[in-house]
């Protein structure tokens, strides 16, 4: 399938248009807002928890980022959501909140994370979500058995 003309249109914000400095961080609904305000494109994150929600964090555990400390996939979403960020008031979104909150203002670009290890329910969670979004999206993943399994799950999205 060849890229679709609106994913070159524009820049991509990586992690959505964060800065630390002004309160925005990484994956964040403020820096999605931020990059809608551009008009950027937004490329963000998921992770699956524990109950089998679809989070919008990139790193595999939340010391760097947090107040907290563990694996993102060993906590709910409920415990996610109450999870304090060092730099920032907001907290971790989920997959369905930034989807209402670009509501297909701009692109996003997706990476599902991975462990590797041939767990293939963040695709199906996330192919779930996004088959009803109307907006334009991409996903991407470093692990080809989840593209493959996205692919058989949503074959239209890129």
């Amino acid at each position: 399938m060849p890229a679709p003309g609106w994913l070159t249109a524009r820049p991509v914000a990586h992690r959505g248009y964060h800065d630390a400095a002004a309160g925005r961080l990484e994956n964040t609904l403020p820096a999605a807002e931020a990059a809608i305000a551009k008009n950027f494109a937004i490329e963000c994150d998921l992770q699956l928890t524990s109950d089998g929600q679809v989070a919008v964090f990139h790193d595999d555990t939340l010391e760097r980022l947090t107040k907290a400390t563990g694996a993102v996939a060993g906590k709910t979403m409920a415990q996610l959501r109450s999870v304090a960020f060092r730099e920032s008031d907001a907290t971790i979104p989920s997959l369905e909140d930034l989807l209402d909150l670009v509501a297909g203002r701009v692109p996003l670009v997706i990476e599902l994370k991975s462990q590797f290890d041939g767990d293939h329910r963040l695709e199906a969670a996330a192919a779930a979500a996004l088959l009803g979004y109307q907006g334009p999206v991409a996903v991407m993943s470093f692990d080809p058995s989840q593209m493959i399994r996205f692919r058989q799950l949503a074959p239209a999205i890129p």
